[in-house]
This record gives structure tokens, C-alpha cells and sequence, in this order.
């Protein structure tokens, strides 16, 4: 069996990321904006998302596949933004 590194994720590292997907998703400034991303939608996406890498990395899993914190990086992003779309409806959007 492996173990999986559980993630330590700071307040701070979690601030950039509201913000950095803010600046992709928000439904009027946004590089992609999606109608409803508002900054609570997002923070409650991250909130969600991050509630599963936790789950996920909590168990033994051999040849794990499951969702991983990656510092906030492009990969987070793009599955905070399917978050999004399910919560906000707009799941043809993505």
C-alpha cells in the first residue's frame, strides 16, 4: 500500500488562489468569465474542492488517482471551475 501525503494548504496560499481564480471566472472582469462566479461562489468551490483532496488523501490507496492540492496551480483551478459550473448551473459553459 502507499501512503498519500496528506496537504497542508496555508491561509495565505488560499487568498492567492480566491484570487487568481477570481481573475479567470468572475462573470465581469474575468479572462473566461462564468455567469454567478462571484467571489463567495468561488470560496465556497475552493472550500468544496478542498474538502475532497482532504477526504481523498486521508485513505491508503495503491496507484493513487484521486484529486491533490498542487499549490493552487492551473490544474486546481480548471477543477475549482468545474466546481463552479455544477454549483452555478452553467455546466455546458466549461
Amino acid at each position: 500500500m502507499t501512503t498519500v501525503q496528506k496537504a497542508k494548504i496555508e491561509n495565505q496560499e488560499i487568498l492567492e488562489f480566491v484570487n487568481y481564480v477570481n481573475e479567470f471566472y468572475n462573470p465581469e472582469t474575468g479572462i473566461f468569465p462564468i455567469k454567478g462566479a462571484t467571489v463567495s461562489a468561488i470560496v465556497k468551490a475552493i472550500n468544496t474542492y478542498i474538502e475532497k483532496v482532504f477526504a481523498t488523501e486521508a485513505i491508503y490507496v495503491e496507484g493513487f488517482t484521486g484529486p491533490t492540492w498542487g499549490g493552487g496551480d492551473s490544474v486546481d483551478r480548471e477543477r475549482v471551475r468545474d466546481i463552479i459550473l455544477e454549483m452555478t448551473g452553467n455546466i455546458n459553459q466549461g
